[in-house]
């Protein structure tokens, strides 16, 4: 029997050097990851030319020597405009007019003078959330620029791509 327990001893240490060592797979190499897809931009957000106007904007006037700050709230219903315009803590102003696609323009009245027209705004709205033109008042033109910062989409979040799925392999 000395024959029969050698055998039995051989092939035992062939299938203890055949087994692989605790914490390794003996399954083929898995092949290498596909390449991800390319990012793309964020489709750009839409509305109609007939909404954009409604809502309150941040206006910022600037002159050769000073940058004013101001909220002007707008209301507009088929191609007419309505709205006010806070051009400081005293001075109030009430505005109609008119919308020919994304040209507006606009009389100021002042609202503790309300048959005096004491300016006007000819401005275009370019976007969702943004309009820049010319503010006359006082027979002095200004240039400004108005945004609707609630409109303004948050920023994309970047991301590592599409997850990594287990594959049969």
């Amino acid at each position: 029997m000395p024959t029969f327990f050698r055998m039995l001893t051989v092939a035992a240490l062939m299938v203890g050097l055949w087994t692989v060592p605790a914490g390794h797979s003996r399954s083929l190499a898995k092949p290498a990851p596909s390449p991800s897809p390319s990012p793309t931009n964020p489709p750009t957000p839409y509305m109609p030319v007939e909404q954009v106007a409604n809502g309150t904007w941040q206006v910022i006037m600037q002159t050769r020597d000073n940058i004013t700050y101001s909220s002007m709230k707008l209301v507009n219903v088929g191609t007419k405009i309505t709205g006010t315009w806070q051009f400081d803590r005293k001075t109030l102003f009430n505005l109609t007019g008119t919308r020919d696609g994304s040209h507006l323009k606009l009389d100021l009245k002042r609202a503790d003078k309300p048959d005096a027209v004491a300016g006007s705004i000819d401005a275009v709205i370019d976007g969702i959330a943004d309009m820049f033109g010319i503010i006359t008042l006082g027979g002095v033109e200004t240039p400004f620029q108005g945004a609707q910062h609630s409109r303004v989409p948050p920023p994309v979040e970047a991301t590592t791509g599409p997850l990594v799925s287990p594959t049969p392999y």
